[in-house]
């Protein structure tokens, strides 16, 4: 089913649709990983609907957001970190607005009750992120859940130069006891993912993914998917699996170290060596995660990111009850 807009000769030329996008038709924006189909698949096999913004005569796609409905709610996404729009650009926010009534309208004809959207990080995308939750509160949404974050943008500059003293001190410990940063083919991701099971084990801190799902995951969309190590002599001491999530943001993922290397503080180091390793990757950010114990920002743990040089950032939990 399709729509023209409702603001007239304004945006005329653009239509709303759902369902997959015509046949030979270009998006006009980089998909996400969580969006992309074969991801959402593994979210969820089926009662995806897919809703775009399209303009027929130039064969392209501004805008598309995805929903994987069940038992009366809408998510999006099913089962990732973020789901939210996917957006070019230069799309206009009137068309926006009229395009979130759109798909409301659609997902009441599905007999849905609620919406649940889940957007990136606020520092992947300012303008849009800032944009489209202006026109949510507009269309009355809730934030049903904010979490804090931290990413490290990835420039010119040297590791060094960004961050705290403190932790510029903790580095050059790390580099004095000769510790070795390996990128970790992913062939070894079992190896990875119980070491680090483990280290958050001994620290009283759970594992969101059993090595069966992360395995499927990984099968499915190696090239996305990045393990690292730090080692000292051939004893790996920290790791981390990250995944690129678009061409320009870097996800770590999951990363750990075990409390006897404490005194080592391999952590810096493996942040250190990501940081070039973005640089020389063209990668423009390093999302270091949220940070949150039982609902509730881990303090302690955000401060230290921001003392790696990160920026704090939000990531929101949008909702609406659909009447």
């Amino acid at each position: 089913m399709s729509a023209r807009t409702n603001r007239g000769n304004q945006h005329e030329q653009y239509e709303f649709i759902n369902g997959n996008l015509p046949v030979g038709f270009k998006e006009l924006y980089e998909l996400s990983l969580y969006n992309t189909l074969a991801h959402r698949e593994l979210q969820s096999r089926d009662n995806w609907h897919s809703y775009h913004i399209i303009r027929r005569d130039k064969k392209n796609a501004i805008a598309s957001i995805h929903f994987c409905v069940k038992k009366g709610v809408a998510h999006s996404p099913y089962a990732a970190p973020f789901g939210f729009f996917e957006l070019w650009s230069e799309t206009p926010a009137s068309l926006l607005f009229d395009f979130i009534a759109y798909y409301e309208s659609e997902l009441r004809n599905l007999c849905t009750k609620r919406i649940v959207i889940k957007s990136y990080p606020e520092s992947y995308h300012t303008h849009s992120h800032n944009l489209i939750s202006v026109l949510f509160f507009n269309h009355h949404y809730i934030i049903s859940n904010a979490e804090l974050g931290a990413s490290l943008s990835i420039d010119k500059d040297l590791f060094t130069d960004r961050i705290d003293p403190w932790e510029k001190r903790k580095l050059k410990q790390a580099l004095k006891a000769k510790l070795r940063f390996e990128v970790i083919p992913n062939r070894n991701i079992k190896k990875v993912y119980q070491f680090i099971r483990a280290c958050r084990n001994e620290r009283g801190y759970a594992i969101s993914m059993s090595l069966t799902q992360l395995v499927k995951t990984i099968q499915k969309l190696d090239r996305y998917f990045h393990c690292f190590g730090v080692y000292d002599e051939d004893q790996l001491i920290a790791a981390s699996i990250c995944v690129r999530e678009s061409k320009n943001n870097l996800y770590n993922f999951y990363s750990a170290h075990g409390k006897e290397s404490d005194s080592l503080s391999p952590i810096v180091f493996l942040i250190s060596e990501l940081y070039t390793w973005c640089q020389h990757n063209r990668i423009k950010l390093l999302d270091l995660g949220t940070s949150a114990l039982g609902g509730i920002p881990n303090f302690s743990l955000i401060d230290f990111k921001l003392r790696l040089g990160a920026s704090p950032t939000m990531k929101l939990t949008f909702e609406k009850e659909l009447k």
